[in-house]
């Protein structure tokens, strides 16, 4: 298999373990505050990695990040993924699954604009085209949600004012989430970097920052018990699940893609996610669809093919 076969392949194996990730996620965050949320997924996923990561590259491979340049990446992408992962949790909690998804999906823009900005890949006018549909599409989605309910009935106003915080943060999400993939992929670049070791660490120092704004928010609130905070044990169980499924099969198989086919093109391919939350929310989660919403998926899943072409 050549590497752009295997590179294509790995962006798709991306997509679809980010969309099982997001609805794992949504069950997740039912009960559970976004910070707490971002915490708990990875208290198995980052051992996890890091465990693999030992075993396959050695210690070695974890301490290269500490040195030289390549602290500023780290730290710029592991603050960048943190405030993505956050703003998404977030926009879950005002909105369902279906839309919150496709709408911060859009990060392709984003990736293609800093990359066009900086000099850093070429954008063709095909990556403008397919990014318009992404665009559109978000749009269709954004404008039928914050219009009417599942059952078509025109929203009230503090419906509506909640249906736009979710958007925002979706969008916001989508931002964070463009600049992540330009920073990871400069330092993918250093020498001796490889990707789970990097997925270990970055996300590791996102828990940590989750961690810490855990016990800030806990002392604000005059100490209050943690364990009500992560008594619900389906929570821990959705969410644990979904850090797994989402860094393991996601993390590892997306930046690998990167490595090899490069950013503007692996980054579209693995938005089509939002075909899979469709699918998945409207069988586990029962949340139902509307036309404006599937041709909102369609518009964005169709960009991002003609981006990957």
């Amino acid at each position: 298999m050549t590497a752009f076969a295997l590179g294509i392949g790995l962006s798709f194996v991306a997509a679809f373990g980010w969309g099982t990730g997001f609805i794992t996620y949504k069950i997740g965050v039912k009960s559970t505050d976004p910070l707490t949320a971002t915490f708990l997924r990875g208290i198995v996923a980052i051992p996890l990695i890091i465990l693999v990561s030992i075993l396959i590259y050695g210690v070695e491979s974890l301490t290269i990040f500490f040195k030289g340049e390549a602290r500023l990446w780290l730290a710029l992408s592991a603050i960048t993924i943190t405030l993505g992962d956050f703003f998404s949790l977030f926009s879950m909690k005002k909105l369902d699954a279906s839309i919150a998804q496709p709408i911060s999906a859009i990060y392709p823009l984003f990736t293609n604009l800093i990359l066009l900005i900086g000099g850093i890949e070429k954008v063709t006018l095909q990556i403008i085209l397919g990014t318009l549909l992404n665009v559109i599409g978000a749009g269709i989605i954004s404008f039928q949600t914050n219009r009417k309910d599942k059952n078509g009935i025109e929203k009230s106003l503090e419906e509506k004012r909640s249906n736009l915080q979710g958007m925002i943060f979706a969008i916001l999400a989508a931002l964070a989430w463009g600049f992540t993939i330009v920073f990871t992929k400069i330092l993918l670049s250093f020498d001796g970097i490889n990707v789970i070791p990097m997925l270990g660490i970055r996300n590791g120092i996102m828990i940590i920052i989750a961690g810490i704004g855990i016990i800030i928010s806990l002392l604000k609130r005059k100490i209050q018990k943690i364990d009500k905070k992560i008594t619900n044990k389906k929570d821990l169980l959705f969410l644990t699940i979904g850090g797994i499924v989402t860094w393991g099969a996601g993390g590892i198989s997306f930046f690998t893609a990167v490595t090899l086919i490069g950013a503007a093109r692996s980054t579209p391919i693995s938005s089509i996610s939002p075909f899979f939350v469709l699918l998945l929310g409207s069988i586990f989660l029962k949340e139902k669809i509307s036309k404006l919403q599937l041709l909102g998926v369609i518009s964005i899943v169709c960009g991002s093919i003609l981006l990957s072409i």
